[in-house]
This record gives C-alpha cells, sequence and structure tokens, in this order.
C-alpha cells in the first residue's frame, strides 16, 4: 500500500508545483479529484491483491448498470 501512495506522491510532487507557477488553478483542481480517486483505486485493487479487500470488477459494475438502464428505459438488448 505503501508503494502505492509513494509513486502517487511523485506524480504530485512532479505535476502540482507546474500547475501552481502557470496559475492553472481548474486544472489544479480537476487533477487533485482525479489523483484522490486514482489513489483511492489504487489501493483497494492493491489491497485486492493483497487478499485484504474483496472489489467487484469495474466491467461488472458497469454491466449491470447499462442492463438496469436499458431495461428501464425500454431497450432491450
Amino acid at each position: 500500500m505503501a508503494l502505492v501512495w509513494t509513486g502517487m506522491l511523485i506524480i504530485a510532487l512532479v505535476q502540482v508545483p507546474v500547475l501552481v507557477t502557470k496559475k492553472q488553478w481548474k486544472e489544479l483542481a480537476a487533477f487533485s479529484f482525479f489523483w484522490v480517486a486514482a489513489g483511492i483505486y489504487a489501493s483497494l485493487i492493491f489491497g485486492t491483491f493483497a487478499g485484504e479487500i474483496a472489489v467487484t470488477n469495474i466491467t461488472e459494475i458497469l454491466i449491470r448498470f447499462f442492463t438496469t438502464l436499458y431495461q428501464r428505459l425500454g431497450m432491450d438488448l
């Protein structure tokens, strides 16, 4: 887990100073949001490989979501 966050920290240390010096605040906000989301997701996936956490495959979640959505809209595939 520490390896994941070390990599994420290195990415932030490279990207954040550039965005701050160029005063790209919207890009910094978007980067921060995706950085945190990617870090959490990577931690969950790493935990899955370590056997600590059971995470459903994202493909299965998307298939289930869109199947339900299409059925509710009356569009059977």
